[in-house]
């Protein structure tokens, strides 16, 4: 008899835990039926199919499979662009009902205490949003009376306060649950009184600016691998990295280490954020940010600091590497030479003057055609302020080139051009196409390159 009881305890507890593992989700939704839904979650900024099932006659339908979903922000999607987002946490195993006219308002949850908590919550800031944006409007129909200006400030600074005492007040109540690293994320960093001096005064008088940008992330828990599935850990990033860090090289490299060195909690955030900065650097077209992705290749990947990565691509970065490192901003721009129209050896490093403008063309580039004109009347506007201009022709065609510098008015250029590629000008510079603009200053440092005519008028227009 007992060998019988404990059996079956043993199978309900193994039953249970087995089932535990599933996730099943049943949906209604109102005004819809006979249509293919689908679940999905976010990774970043991004949007992943998880599952596909189809509504019945009635609107009904039911997502279920045999292994639980990883913890994060999901979403439904109805077609025709139609979704709503909610939370998949430990307990998966609920029902939703929805109407397609207004999600917001309509959507309920059963067994889901998370997810009805969070749409209460977007309720409530709903109408607190509302409540601030009424007040501002009243704001405007009283703007010459001061008095009447300072209560509606006093009543949308009592209603902020009310959302930041709401926040914590979610976050303290559900401390283990991705509910509260949520709304944690989106609490603002309050930095305490800064030190001040015998008089009164501050002593870093940029106190509350280094607060926030050395403590902008203790609200965002690196450690949290559920925040990977939303967008929140993407656009924290991005908010410090676009607010809180100047535009320079050695600001961002300093504040992408920053940045790098809090996601290395968990093996898996590192991963995600380090590709995402990554393939944003990569991509950028700012032009300073070529810089910080060949610092982040030299010092995170092809450093051993992303093991996962393979040998055929650790290649191809060092041989982009290569190519990009000669001519990065900020650089000293490679020594070459190279014979000019008449056959003359021309030393790049014997030109000298306040600015140099290198120029890439060719003579039957289509878009040459309409730059090279700019070109030549902008170089007139400005060759006297200690500019000299170097224009290299890639083609190979000796006549037509210099058919094309008589043609073009181009005699007050230095014109050069190098058809073997003897100086190695297409590695140095990375030339992989015309036309092609570098800007140099009087210690021949690169200032600016790959840039447009429009972009180039501006730098002299601002100094």
């Amino acid at each position: 008899m007992k060998l019988k009881i404990t059996t079956t305890i043993i199978f309900i507890i193994f039953s249970n835990y087995f089932f535990a593992q599933n996730y099943k989700i049943s949906i209604k939704v109102n005004n819809l039926s006979n249509s293919e839904i689908y679940l999905g979650h976010h990774f970043g900024n991004n949007f992943f199919i998880d599952d596909t099932v189809k509504l019945d006659n009635k609107g009904n339908a039911i997502f279920n499979g045999e292994k639980k979903l990883e913890g994060g922000m999901y979403f439904i999607l109805l077609g025709q662009g139609k979704y709503f987002d909610f939370l998949i946490d430990n307990a998966q195993v609920f029902s939703i009902k929805c109407d397609t006219v207004d999600f917001l308002n309509t959507v309920k949850f059963k067994n889901s205490f998370q997810n009805s908590k969070f749409y209460n919550y977007q309720n409530y800031l709903r109408n607190q949003d509302e409540k601030i944006a009424n007040l501002r409007e009243k704001q405007k129909l009283h703007i010459k009376n001061i008095d009447t200006l300072m209560i509606f400030e006093q009543q949308i600074s009592i209603t902020k306060n009310q959302i930041y005492l709401k926040k914590e007040e979610i976050v303290n109540q559900h401390q283990d649950s991705l509910l509260s690293a949520i709304i944690k994320s989106t609490i603002p960093i309050i930095p305490p009184p800064g030190e001040k001096d015998s008089t009164g005064k501050l002593i870093d008088t940029l106190y509350e600016f280094h607060y926030l940008k050395k403590h902008f992330f203790d609200n965002t828990d690196f450690n949290d691998t559920r925040l990977l599935r939303s967008s929140i850990i993407s656009n924290k990033i991005y908010e410090y990295l676009n607010k809180l860090t100047a535009p320079s090289i050695d600001s961002v490299i300093n504040s992408t280490d920053f940045i790098l060195q809090k996601s290395m909690k968990d093996a898996k955030v590192y991963k995600y954020v380090i590709s995402m900065l990554f393939d944003m650097y990569r991509r950028s077209r700012r032009i300073t940010d070529e810089n910080v992705f060949v610092y982040m290749a030299e010092n995170y990947y092809l450093n051993g600091k992303t093991p996962w990565i393979s040998d055929e691509f650790k290649e191809v970065l060092k041989n982009n590497i290569k190519l990009r490192k000669p001519n990065l901003i900020g650089t000293t721009a490679p020594e070459i030479e190279m014979k000019n129209n008449n056959g003359k050896i021309v030393k790049f490093n014997e030109i000298q003057n306040r600015h140099i403008i290198i120029y890439f063309y060719n003579t039957d580039c289509e878009i040459c055609k309409t730059v090279t004109p700019e070109m030549n009347n902008f170089y007139k506007i400005i060759k006297d302020r200690g500019v000299s201009i170097i224009g290299i022709y890639t083609g190979d065609n000796k006549e037509e080139w210099k058919k094309y510098i008589t043609d073009k008015n181009l005699d007050n250029w230095i014109n050069v051009w190098d058809s073997k590629n003897k100086s190695k000008f297409r590695e140095l510079f990375n030339i992989n196409g015309t036309p092609v603009i570098f800007l140099l200053d009087e210690d021949r440092k690169i200032l600016a390159k790959k840039i447009t005519i429009e972009q180039l008028m501006n730098y002299f227009n601002s100094i």
